[in-house]
């Protein structure tokens, strides 16, 4: 190993614009190889097989010559390029480092050091292309995989897109300098440009031990974040997944967990980061074969996972969740997640983002989630893209409280579990703890009568009352038009809905004329065909319980269900239906005396079916 230095010189963001456009050029800038900044160009060899990654494990202080490059998730998508010498810089220092000395490119990097550039340009378009329903229906399609017992944990993601023009390698430059990732990374890999700012360590290998801090858990407060049950949930689920992975090929009794959920602070949020390590003896070419791709970027079981992922998401993922970085037969292996990545191809530039879904994931703040990852990316960028404001409780809905209605049948309360979870959630967002541990004993020590009784729970101030059942009949209802608030928690306060109700049932519609949700519950079509139609989970509609429960009966039954908006124009066409917890199924007979198509005796199965479950 040949180690020269260089003498201090500009930053890493000039020396690659300076560099912009020559072939293969690598930069990884952040905590890489023990911090600073490593950069390469003009690689002798380019692969896309790992295969050639079998190199000796280094754990020397130089880099030197190695692999630089991608991992795409998606096959096709890997670019491995080897480099006989880099630039390194440490500590407002530079060096030449390679396997042998070359004076002619040492004397060019040095003169390269000391002649400042024209400042490579570079714009991007408005970011567009992120489906908001698309992604709603995704996300509660994992939580239906979940509740099936499929899964435990998956990642869903989608994709922004905007136009670009100009140099890639500025854009790295420009806004690697104002984010400073944990490990900024570009690749210019020929037929595309990778951009980096990935705050996430995948695999670390010096000599023989290897390092994971998988990134589980997102928010824009620390102390959100540290008060999240769900997001400390999703991180040690995968930290048992990399445990298991590292597994495969660590030496037995060598994987340890040596940091377990500690919150950080990255570009525009919080993480949730662990660490697991272990002792190996194979090579990075096996290493990387029995962890990739990250678990924190798909879920547990990861192969269940990743064939949810491929009917979950509509794009291709590309490079997107893959790895990057290097493999160096001097220092050893060093490999980030690639999130917060964007890749460049002609003119055109993609992000993508996402998140991990578990049973309790609530879509619409999952869909912030995403939204949250993509802002500090590209404000750094002066870039444009989807916005969605959060919409907040009025004073008299936080004021009143949250309330579950339960429906008890012969004192046995129905899906008591599933309103106790809601509940729960909406006690968390909204007043900043949970509800207590004995709650679920205290409803089942009701003394109820036989029949059907409605159990009323309030809170945060907990009460109990319990009086009897209705029993619903066909509904007629009355559309009331675009009601907009804060819908997704079962407030106390119902005087706006009592309002509505003073000329009989309501159906809210939206300003777009989508169907919401009626005062009383969810609505569904029931198609000719048999499949069931209800809108996709928003701020303004309630996530039901029954609802819940109808889909996920629907699965065990085989009948086919779709998550996807309609109009009152819609339900006139088929039969329709409401659902609660107290009501079960009742048919909709007419929209504003406008009569609709019954089916009564199939609802009546299902209804049937709903208590029996």
């Amino acid at each position: 190993m040949h180690v020269e230095p260089l003498g201090p010189g500009p930053p890493p963001d000039e020396v690659v614009r300076r560099l912009a456009g020559r072939r293969g050029l690598v930069c990884l800038w952040g905590a890489w190889a023990g911090g600073g900044a490593v950069i390469a160009c003009d690689p002798v060899l380019v692969s896309r097989d790992v295969d050639v990654l079998r190199v000796p494990p280094g754990g020397g202080d130089a880099v030197g010559a190695g692999w630089f490059g991608f991992v795409g998730y998606d096959s096709g998508c890997t670019y491995l390029g080897y480099y006989e010498h880099v630039l390194r810089w440490r500590d407002g220092q530079w060096w030449f480092e390679g396997l042998a000395d070359r004076p002619s490119a040492r004397a060019e990097l040095g003169a390269l050091l000391r002649t400042p550039a024209e400042r490579p340009q570079w714009t991007v378009g408005e970011f567009t292309g992120a489906d908001q329903p698309r992604h709603l229906d995704a996300v509660e399609r994992a939580i239906e995989l979940i509740r099936a017992g499929e899964l435990y944990q998956v990642n869903v993601c989608t994709r922004l897109g905007a136009s670009f023009r100009g140099t890639p390698a500025g854009l790295f430059a420009d806004a690697a300098a104002r984010l400073r990732p944990a490990y900024g990374a570009f690749v210019d890999a020929g037929d595309r440009a990778i951009v980096s700012m990935s705050p996430e360590l995948f695999l670390r290998r010096r000599g023989d031990l290897v390092t994971t801090s998988p990134i589980k858990g997102t928010a824009l407060s620390a102390e959100v974040l540290r008060r999240s049950a769900k997001d400390a949930a999703e991180n040690v689920m995968i930290v048992d997944l990399m445990r298991n992975d590292v597994s495969r090929v660590a030496r037995t009794g060598t994987v340890h967990v040596s940091d377990l959920l500690s919150v950080e602070p990255h570009p525009g949020v919080w993480h949730l980061v662990s660490t697991v390590t272990a002792r190996v003896d194979v090579g990075a070419a096996e290493l990387l074969r029995a962890t990739f791709p990250p678990g924190s970027v798909t879920g547990a079981p990861k192969l269940r996972a990743m064939r949810a992922i491929a009917d979950l998401e509509t794009q291709a993922r590309a490079v997107y969740t893959g790895a990057i970085g290097f493999v160096s037969p001097s220092w050893g292996m060093e490999l980030s997640v690639a999130i917060r990545t964007f890749e460049i191809a002609g003119n055109s530039i993609e992000l993508g983002v996402g998140g991990g879904i578990t049973a309790d994931s609530v879509p619409m703040l999952e869909w912030r989630e995403c939204l949250d990852k993509a802002a500090p990316l590209l404000g750094a960028l002066g870039a444009k893209g989807p916005y969605e404001p959060e919409v907040a409780p009025t004073d008299a809905q936080l004021a009143g409280g949250l309330i579950e209605t339960i429906l008890a049948v012969d004192g046995v309360p129905l899906r008591l579990a599933d309103h106790l979870a809601r509940l729960d959630r909406s006690c968390r967002e909204l007043y900043g703890h949970g509800l207590p541990a004995d709650l679920a004993a205290r409803v089942r020590a009701l003394e109820l009568p036989p029949g059907r009784v409605a159990i009323r729970l309030s809170a945060p101030e907990i009460t109990l009352t319990a009086r009897p059942a209705p029993h619903p009949t066909a509904s007629d209802v009355h559309v009331v038009g675009g009601r907009t608030g804060l819908w997704r928690h079962k407030w106390a306060d119902r005087r706006l809905l009592a309002a509505a109700e003073r000329n009989g049932m309501p159906l809210f519609t939206a300003d777009d004329g989508t169907v919401l949700e009626t005062s009383r519950g969810n609505v569904f079509l029931l198609c000719p065909d048999g499949t069931l139609i209800t809108p996709p989970l928003r701020d303004d509609l309630l996530p039901g319980v029954t609802r819940r429960a109808l889909l996920d009966l629907a699965r065990d039954l085989g009948r086919p269900t779709r998550l996807s908006g309609f109009t009152v124009d819609d339900m006139a066409r088929t039969a329709a239906f409401w659902t609660s917890s107290l009501s079960g199924i009742v048919p909709i007979a007419s929209v504003d005396g406008r009569a609709l198509p019954r089916r009564d005796d199939e609802l009546d199965e299902l209804a049937n079916a709903l208590i029996v479950r």
